[in-house]
């Protein structure tokens, strides 16, 4: 016996057929927004290094971001980082050129930039507190660009009358060009982060205005 649907049916039907074709669409959505970097002209989100390369069979950039616990910061601070100027892989786009991470007081999170041939810096040394960014297999050299997730620097929570902030210049960048054949490399220098940017430390009868809250949020590369 032929059954024919009734219209409150038809509509379930209808309901459960865009409901799977949303789930099989949306990861590809939900990977393509937590893989981008902000964009911002709000220099206070934002750290930068000039120059960064990777070379197959000569060098490769690691940076290292560290939460030291400042007394003016959350304890969780969200970070997007990108290298910007180099072909990536694979494929080559904003996804591949990025690594977005969460670093916790106390915490530091290691970022290797090397290109996909290199025998060691690849996949398998992956982890919650190690992110690669893997390039073409040429000479590429770029920079670097962080931007701080939270969307408002200046804003602050208070805990035990001390005003906490969620921005990268409560973090500390550090990096090097390492050249694989001397052992040697060289350091990049990054503006913006706690270490080149305004005070950022909790003071009391130091400065006017300040009874034993934040001075402020550091400036950022401004």
């Amino acid at each position: 016996m032929n059954h024919q649907l009734s219209n409150t049916e038809k509509l379930y039907f209808r309901g459960l057929t865009g409901l799977i074709l949303f789930l099989f669409l949306s990861p590809n959505l939900v990977i393509g927004q937590v893989l981008s970097v902000p964009e911002t002209n709000l220099k206070s989100r934002v750290v930068i290094s000039a120059y960064a390369q990777a070379v197959p069979n000569d060098s490769y950039t690691f940076i290292s971001v560290s939460h030291p616990s400042l007394d003016t910061a959350q304890t969780q601070i969200g970070v997007g980082l990108e290298v910007i100027g180099m072909t990536t892989c694979c494929p080559d786009g904003v996804a591949s050129r990025a690594t977005i991470f969460t670093v916790d007081a106390g915490e530091t999170h290691r970022v290797f930039v090397a290109n996909k041939s290199h025998s060691t810096i690849n996949s398998s040394i992956e982890d919650s507190k190690t992110h690669l960014i893997v390039t073409d297999n040429s000479a590429q050299f770029g920079n670097v660009r962080a931007v701080g997730i939270h969307e408002n620097p200046s804003s602050s929570v208070v805990v035990n009358n001390v005003r906490k902030f969620n921005n990268l210049s409560q973090l500390d960048f550090w990096g090097v060009i390492f050249i694989e054949s001397s052992g040697t490399g060289f350091s990049m220098e990054f503006l913006g982060d706690a270490h080149d940017s305004t005070i950022g430390r909790n003071h009391i009868n130091v400065l006017d205005g300040a009874t034993g809250v934040s001075t402020g949020v550091g400036r950022g590369i401004n």
